[in-house]
């Protein structure tokens, strides 16, 4: 995997959801290209296997749907590192994370709560460090669900699953806080992943009918690795992409083109 040693030197970046898949891969490649890296998760056990021992590599707990732990860990950030550069907000979930035993008004609230207010609660703590920084960079994870529904042949929807509408507005903040922050040298944008092997998948990937039938739907014959997600992601928190905000970046094997 090609990497640009020091494209982030100097460069101080919070990532949320780093304990796993897609937010983990971005938290790694950050610090492995200059960047001091503040990992916030809800998880301790995603947390704990992260490179603990780097003095440009913090991790702590979040839940990103509570205001005042965002703001707090913000304030880590400045008191750790001194600034605040980069934001990638991947924390999330699915109703499928929730169990069988949740209700459906528990699981789309819980959804809403932490796919799209986590997103908005976390921004708006960054935004006034941004601004005083005189700039920087958010990536939103959203998903190409948030541009398409479910195919009807998958059993992941019955029409009222809460994910879709979710990502759906994760893309709307995105673009009415890159337009809003763009005079103000702050670019806000998001990927759209189409399905990749992360542990909310996973469930999908056991089921080797589900398995088949998502991949088929891939024009490029599989699913994404997270590390491929995070390729995008740092590109869009990156000075490459300098004249890129308010965009929505599908990275989705051909998914949304099929």
């Amino acid at each position: 995997m090609a990497t640009f040693d020091n494209r982030f030197d100097q460069k101080v970046a919070i990532v949320t959801g780093a304990g796993s898949g897609i937010g983990k891969a971005a938290a790694e490649r950050l610090l492995a290209e200059g960047a001091s890296v503040l990992a916030l998760d809800i998880d301790d056990a995603g947390l704990s296997a992260l490179p603990l021992d780097q003095p440009t590599f913090k991790s702590t707990l979040c839940d990103v749907s509570n205001a005042s732990e965002c703001i707090a860990r913000v304030n880590d950030a400045l008191d750790q590192f001194g600034r605040l550069d980069i934001v990638i907000n991947s924390a999330g979930i699915t109703a499928r994370s929730l169990g069988d035993n949740a209700g459906f008004e528990e699981k789309w609230d819980t959804v809403i709560r932490v796919n799209l207010k986590g997103t908005m609660l976390m921004c708006h703590a960054a935004v006034p460090v941004l601004q005083r920084m005189g700039g920087g960079a958010i990536v939103n994870l959203a998903s190409v669900m948030g541009l398409v529904g479910y195919d009807p042949s998958l059993p992941l929807s019955d029409g009222f699953s809460p994910y879709p509408p979710s990502k759906g507005g994760v893309l709307q903040v995105t673009r009415d806080l890159g337009a809003r922050l763009a005079k103000e040298n702050i670019r806000v944008n998001a990927v759209c992943p189409g399905f990749a092997y992360t542990n909310l998948t996973q469930n999908l990937a056991d089921s080797p009918e589900t398995h088949q039938a998502l991949i088929k739907m891939h024009p490029m014959g599989r699913l994404g690795q997270p590390e491929e997600i995070a390729n995008v992601i740092l590109f869009l928190a990156s000075d490459e992409a300098s004249f890129v905000t308010g965009a929505a970046w599908t990275v989705d094997g051909g998914y949304t083109a099929a």
